[in-house]
């Protein structure tokens, strides 16, 4: 029950951090766009872009993490079915 609140914890934490990163996208590709079309330098205008979505990363890989805690605890409780129902 524990590890499947996890998972989903996790999947919840991903999905809204990706659909947020997702609503902010047209702007992203415009001043991109807009880079290019001048000539500015691309690496800085990437640099850019990516230090707007430096609050994503924590979101995003503590789902992650969390969805991994939550099937390692699933496989750990079926390996431990498995075994009693052996002895």
């Amino acid at each position: 029950m524990v590890a499947g609140l996890l998972y989903l914890i996790g999947l919840i934490a991903v999905v809204i951090s990706i659909l947020v990163i997702g609503y902010g996208a047209p702007t992203m590709i415009q001043i991109f766009s807009a880079a290019m079309d001048a000539g500015e330098n691309v690496f800085a205008t990437i640099g850019g872009l990516a230090a707007g979505l430096t609050w994503a990363v924590l979101p995003i890989v503590g789902g992650l993490a969390l969805m991994g805690m939550g099937r390692i605890i699933m496989l750990l409780a079926s390996i431990n079915r498995s075994l009693r129902g052996q002895a």
